[in-house]
């Protein structure tokens, strides 16, 4: 089968900045992409010089690598470098920004029925009373729903996973924003999977995530961000010689940043940033839509298997529900990786209020093809049987 999908050259230059092993497939970007040769090359160089002059002085050197890869950061979420800080994850980020974040313990927040499962529990530990949004079938915001609970009451801020890890759904994030501006309400995103699969609209309160999804950064490397106008609201928990060692940051979001850190990572994170904005964030993002369109045709006509969303979903996650209760998932997924087929099974522990049972994600980037996916389709049907 030919490749029909958009910028084919944009796929091969991808794969050509990678290890290959053909008969590897990796489809589990969901779960961490592939870096690139230049990425690890950076993270190499970045440990030897640190072994030559020392871990502090290493990393001074690099403050306009890091600044540039704020930039980059924030140019795809929606923030200046300015507001951008760095952590070691998504979930390392998430807590502390909510333990510097303007809330009482018993103070009410909304979230999501179908948000990240890890995200719910981290407002439950910071001693918050949690009230879940309605969503669809599918785990979209009922924006309808509300605007009508926004008449009546406000809380302190409202949660949103932007986009779902176990399903292709882009929540209506602009929608939301407008919603709760009129009553003022802070609106905080978890973009780890949206971050490269999507845009972010300018105009959110904060966001966090991590770089080793879509974006193909190294593991162990996180960020937030928080808007101007909610940074002097925040109460960092940084001891004052920490922020005494590091002049002219003005900025309360960088006293967020984690100082004991991956910082190898982060300047791995900045190539791999650079390598992104470089092939056009636009154009990435418009192979990675067909692609998960062409995943969701082939692969949810595998007989035993449906998609769960519409071709037509958007984004590059696929995931496949099991039509025999008896097929257990793991197995599945074991049967894969001895086909050279990198996928993951997605657990309900991921959104327990909105998922009923565990499905087969499948998650390409750009590199992969049509006759990548009709291989895989064979694969999944020798696997089931």
């Amino acid at each position: 089968m030919t490749d029909e999908l958009p910028y084919p050259e944009l796929g091969s230059e991808w794969a050509s900045l990678r290890f290959q092993k053909e008969e590897v497939l990796h489809l589990d970007t969901a779960a961490c992409g592939r870096t690139s040769h230049a990425v690890q090359a950076r993270v190499a160089t970045y440990l030897a010089h640190e072994a030559e002059v020392g871990g502090y002085v290493a990393e001074a050197s690099m403050a306009s690598v890091f600044k540039n890869g704020r930039a980059g950061l924030g140019a795809l979420i929606g923030f200046t470098a300015e507001d951008v800080a760095f952590t070691e994850s998504a979930s390392t980020a998430f807590v502390q920004l909510l333990a510097s974040w303007p809330l009482e313990k018993g103070d009410t927040v909304w979230a999501l029925r179908s948000d990240w499962g890890p995200s719910l529990a981290a407002l439950i530990d910071r001693g918050l009373r949690v009230e879940l949004l309605d969503v669809d079938s599918r785990g979209v915001l009922d924006v309808d729903a509300l605007e009508r609970r926004l008449r009546h009451s406000r809380p302190a801020l409202l949660h949103m996973t932007a986009a779902l890890s176990h399903r292709a759904v882009l929540q209506p994030i602009t929608e939301c924003l407008v919603a709760c501006s009129s009553r003022e309400v802070p609106v905080i995103l978890d973009v780890a999977q949206a971050a490269g699969q999507f845009a972010v609209p300018e105009g959110v309160a904060a966001v966090y995530g991590t770089g080793r999804k879509f974006l193909c950064g190294p593991r162990g490397v996180g960020y937030l961000a928080v808007s101007k106008v909610w940074q002097p609201a925040l109460h960092p928990r940084a001891p004052a010689l920490v922020v005494e060692a590091w002049p002219g940051e003005d900025r309360l979001v960088r006293r967020l940043e984690s100082r004991e850190a991956f910082i190898g990572g982060r300047a791995g994170l900045a190539v791999a940033l650079g390598e992104f904005h470089e092939m056009g964030a636009g154009r990435i993002r418009a192979r990675l839509d067909a692609i998960g369109r062409a995943g969701r045709r082939v692969l949810g006509n595998v007989p035993g298997w449906s998609a769960c969303d519409p071709v037509g979903a958007p984004g590059a996650i696929i995931s496949l529900e099991v039509a025999s209760d008896y097929v257990d998932l793991a197995v599945v997924r074991a049967k894969l990786l001895r086909q050279k087929v990198v996928c993951s099974v997605a657990g309900r522990e991921r959104a327990p209020h909105h998922m009923t049972r565990p499905l087969l994600r499948f998650s390409p980037h750009i590199d992969v093809t049509l006759d990548d996916l009709e291989h895989v389709a064979s694969c999944l049907k020798a696997a089931s049987q």
